[in-house]
């Protein structure tokens, strides 16, 4: 891939892959054929503010984990978040950004 259309990508993606993951996606990238940057660009990724923002405000129910493809903990979260009264869903505020990153980063890693 050409180091116009990396750099391009690496943009758009700035924020939504994690930190430690994006040195090997720029490698994987220029050493990847054009034809992917189409494929990569139209990917529907999970914007990690938003699943923020819902686990802020939702996520006593469990909606940021149902958002991110986490089904099974999206309903343990549901139904036991109670018990712990209150510091799974806050605890999980922290882990559901960087786990939607890390969902990105995933699906981006299997086009290449």
């Amino acid at each position: 891939m050409t180091k116009e259309n990396v750099a391009q990508l690496m943009m758009s993606l700035n924020g939504k892959i994690p930190e430690d993951k994006a040195i090997l996606l720029k490698q994987k990238l220029e050493t990847a054929d054009d034809s992917l940057m189409s494929d990569i660009a139209a990917m529907n990724l999970h914007n990690p503010t938003h699943i923020l923002l819902f686990s802020i405000f939702l996520g006593c129910f469990g909606v940021d984990r149902f958002m991110i493809g986490d089904t099974g903990v999206g309903i343990a979260k549901l139904i036991f978040g109670w018990v712990t009264c209150g510091i799974w869903p806050l605890v999980d505020i922290f882990i559901t950004y960087k786990r939607a990153k890390e969902k990105n980063a995933e699906k981006i890693f299997s086009i290449l």
